[in-house]
């Protein structure tokens, strides 16, 4: 009677348990596998004296028959003019922009991190938001960590609201301009977008007073 082989299966059976369990344990710990997309962005920018305020949403998804945790990073432009963001949240959200959750965030070397889960064929709407100073009349908003994705965005819509005494004085992307009641806004949209740099922009003071622009 093969009783040895029996005994090693059973031991085989224990070594493939411990293997599996690690490799769950690697799998929702890592983001090599399945391959999440991030193929859509809305971006809105206010502009107030001496301050800028910016609402992302940012769509994800998940092409794979295999759950998907993702852990993210946010980055923020920081120098001596714009100090780290103090105030900041990032939610899931319907495509309406109504909160599903609260995302819990971590801080970790100046860095914020939040990690996103995903159902097999799962997509997601994740809203960023975030208020920084501006000592100085120049902003940035960070595009070029899109090519971290290695795959270009499908679309992508930036809009920057300023308060009516504000205009803008220079940006490196081509924007629209309107006006409506105590706003200038200025958009551009992109399709294939695989950003080689920031969105750089300047603005000065046209009316010598306060500005009386709302935020998100």
């Amino acid at each position: 009677m093969p009783v040895p082989k029996l005994l090693d299966l059973r031991h085989r059976s224990d070594l493939w348990l411990a293997v599996a369990l690690v490799a769950v344990a690697f799998y929702a710990g890592c983001n090599a596998f399945p391959e999440v997309r991030f193929d859509r962005e809305r971006i809105e920018v206010w502009v107030v004296p001496q301050q800028i305020r910016v609402s992302g949403l940012y769509h994800y998804r998940n092409p794979s028959l295999l759950p998907a945790w993702y852990s993210l990073e946010l980055p923020f432009p920081v120098d001596e003019e714009h100090p780290r963001p103090s105030i900041y949240s990032i939610a899931a959200v319907t495509e309406g922009c109504s909160t599903v959750e609260l995302i819990p965030t971590k801080e970790r070397n100046s860095a914020v991190e939040f990690r996103i889960f995903l159902r097999p064929r799962e997509s997601k709407w994740v809203r960023v938001t975030y208020v920084q100073g501006a000592n100085t009349p120049r902003g940035t908003y960070i595009l070029t960590t899109t090519r971290k994705w290695h795959r270009a965005l499908e679309e992508g819509d930036y809009i920057l609201h300023m308060g009516k005494v504000l205009q803008l004085e220079s940006s490196n992307y081509a924007a629209d301009a309107s006006a409506t009641g105590e706003r200038n806004t200025y958009t551009f949209s992109k399709t294939d977008f695989y950003p080689s740099e920031d969105w750089n922009f300047t603005w000065r003071d046209a009316g010598g007073a306060s500005s009386g622009s709302g935020g998100p």
